[in-house]
């Protein structure tokens, strides 16, 4: 029961009840804290429920491990910190591009601290601990993926609706492509979160800096294009270089 695979009509209506549970808590304490400042409350929010989940729809024994709370690779997390800091250099690349200086937010340290354990972890555990652990059972790593895509991104729709259509598409291709690569990183290091959760951070870490109102459409556009394209670079070192 634990492990079996999301096929047929009862196996898809409990696996969307468990992502349903989950995704509403998720959402509905993110936009409580839209700033990610209690993001270690909505991270512990999201545990309790992915525990409970796991242990009353699918009788699964040691729930944190299997949501993704293992002991990784040390080169899957070099790889994602690699990764990341590709990402990281959007920011001189604005700044370079407009001339606008782009300052850390008073307090940072603790709000990474807050990024880290909401867009990092808490989202980590509904994307790659359930949504495609769940799916690869019985599936190979190319259909998973594929098949968690497109859940991921009609989830981000929200942000079109708050935020305008074009940043709004650009999140929903953002999260829909980065699937990919976090999900690589995520079963190469083990099924553990901490390899996708750094590079999810990265793409997040915009919550952390204040971008003058001059650079912000730049900034928006360069941000989508790097999370697009950079964190695919993962996807260039090889399972077995990885040792996941």
């Amino acid at each position: 029961m634990a492990d079996g695979s999301v096929r047929g009509g009862p196996a898809w209506v409990r696996f969307l009840v468990g992502f349903g549970l989950l995704w509403t808590v998720l959402a509905g304490a993110a936009q409580l804290d839209p700033t990610a400042a209690w993001g270690v409350a909505v991270l512990a929010a999201v545990l309790v429920v992915g525990v409970v989940v796991e242990g009353v729809l699918y009788g699964s024994g040691r729930p944190l491990r299997r949501l993704g709370f293992g002991r990784p690779t040390t080169r899957g997390l070099w790889l994602a910190a690699g990764v990341s800091a590709v990402i990281l250099l959007v920011y001189p690349l604005t700044t370079a591009v407009t001339g606008a200086p782009i300052a850390l937010r008073p307090g940072w340290p603790l709000l990474l601290v807050g990024v880290f354990a909401l867009h990092g972890l808490a989202e980590e555990i509904v994307w790659r601990g359930y949504v495609f652990r769940r799916l690869r059972v019985g599936r190979s790593f190319p259909a998973a993926a594929a098949l968690s895509m497109p859940l991921i991104a009609v989830t981000h729709v929200p942000i079109a609706v708050v935020s305008g259509p074009v940043i709004g598409l650009g999140a929903m291709a953002v999260a829909a492509t980065t699937a990919v690569p976090l999900a690589y990183l995520f079963e190469t290091g083990r099924g553990t979160l901490w390899a996708p959760a750094i590079v999810h951070t990265a793409i997040d870490s915009f919550k952390l800096v204040v971008i003058p109102v001059v650079a912000l459409t730049t900034f928006s556009l360069l941000l989508v294009a790097v999370s697009l394209l950079v964190p695919l670079l993962a996807l260039a070192v090889p399972r077995r270089v990885l040792g996941g």
